[in-house]
């Protein structure tokens, strides 16, 4: 449900949004379907296969290449498109290619120093591949997902400010959803990729921001927490993140048996899929096991609009399936707060977020202030989930704006409320 709300609203708002965008001049026609545009989907595309040997090669290296055409919604996007299929390993170190898309302004760069770098983080929140970035961006609402295409409008405005864009498919070859290492793992190995990729004409030591919403967030502060130690080389000035579930058993349970149900359930078979050592496939009743099979190749929508106001439980040979100990094991491998960010970081939520509670956001903060971080944050009134999206997604990119004019960054430490 969550997903076909943020649909339309964003295509309410499309007009707005791509006023700060560059368009081109025939942008009002409509792009053709993605079998008539001759774009495969990912797993018949061999593009996606990497050469024999990849697995020896060091994280990020570019694989393969190729020029594309990048679609927001309906509308072509003017920039020079490349995607790069790049080697990095996923959340059990294991050796995966996964590709990026990269869009450079067609402007030339006029600002002090090398052009910067937005990594952003498309919330994908998919089990499948025909959901990832590289493919929703060549065929845009023509892709069978078309309700998560709608968020590109929201990162366009970076490009709009003559930054490169990049994005990656940081669930992996294997959709692994809700994998905190495999998707920190995906977004810094693009960002080296991209930035080591000659056509795209960036400065592998240049300025790089993350920036990120929802499952998006949550990838974008995997990556803000894993930077020093796994790309200690990329210089990352900032990152902003909002509407993130820090805290996936809070998030569990806030949502088992409401209107964001479906959520829980997608987000189990992912971490499922990414780590089955955790033990979940015993827990399965039978109706349990045909979810699962059933969902193997679905987007949000094909889950989460099916499966509003259920129950976790209702899946599984037990009654609390969150509470058990392979759900534990997954809460600790993936959950966030593990690691302070070293450079500036924006947290934005709603007050009203109905599917995101804010309290476990609020701790993290104080983590990250409490080993010495810097933290910006934002808290608004009223707002719920996709509400803050669209109302915050402004100053978000304002506060990435700052990092790369080298601006010194606010600290609301001290600021929250005790926990």
């Amino acid at each position: 449900m969550t997903r076909w709300v943020k649909s339309a609203a964003a295509l309410s708002m499309l007009p707005l949004l791509w006023a700060a965008a560059p368009v081109a001049a025939d942008a009002a026609q409509p792009v053709r379907t993605a079998i008539e545009a001759g774009v495969p989907l990912p797993d018949d595309d061999p593009f996606y296969v990497p050469p024999a040997g990849f697995e020896n090669s060091p994280n990020g290296t570019v694989l393969r290449s190729r020029p594309v055409n990048t679609v927001a919604i309906v509308l072509p996007i003017t920039a020079t498109a490349h995607q790069v299929l790049y080697k990095s390993v996923d959340s059990h170190d294991k050796p995966v290619a996964e590709a990026a898309t990269v869009l450079i302004p067609l402007t030339p760069w006029k600002g002090a120093g090398p052009r910067p770098l937005v990594s952003y983080q498309l919330a994908e929140d998919s089990l499948a591949t025909r959901c990832q970035p590289s493919y929703t961006l060549r065929v845009g609402i023509a892709a069978p997902t078309a309700a998560s295409t709608y968020e590109i409008t929201q990162s366009l405005a970076a490009l709009a400010r003559n930054y490169a864009v990049v994005y990656s498919d940081y669930e992996g070859p294997h959709s692994d959803f809700a994998a905190g290492p495999q998707a920190a793992h995906g977004v810094l190995d693009g960002i080296r990729a991209v930035q080591h990729y000659a056509p795209a004409g960036l400065d592998p030591a240049g300025p790089v921001a993350l920036w990120g919403y929802s499952g998006g967030g949550q990838a974008t502060t995997w990556a803000a927490e894993q930077q020093a130690s796994y790309a200690p080389e990329l210089n990352v000035v900032g990152a902003s993140a909002g509407g993130v579930p820090v805290d996936l058993k809070a998030f569990i349970k806030h949502n088992d048996g409401g209107l964001g149900a479906g959520l829980n359930l997608i987000g189990f078979i992912g971490l499922a899929r990414a780590f089955p050592e955790a033990g979940i496939a015993p827990l399965l009743n039978e109706r349990g096991r045909a979810l699962f099979a059933a969902s193997n190749d679905s987007c949000t929508l094909d889950v989460a609009l099916a499966h509003p106001f259920s129950h976790l439980g209702d899946y599984t040979t037990i009654l609390n399936p969150a509470d058990s100990a392979p759900a534990e094991l997954l809460y600790r491998i993936n959950d966030l707060g593990k690691t302070t960010p070293r450079f500036p970081f924006y947290s934005y939520h709603g007050q009203n977020d109905e599917f995101v509670p804010l309290a476990p956001a609020d701790a993290v903060v104080r983590k990250y202030c409490a080993d010495g971080g810097t933290v910006a944050v934002s808290r608004i009134p009223f707002s719920g989930h996709l509400t803050t999206e669209f109302i915050n997604g402004g100053p978000a990119l304002d506060f990435l704006t700052d990092r790369f004019a080298g601006k010194p960054a606010r600290s609301d430490c001290g600021k929250l409320p005790p926990g």
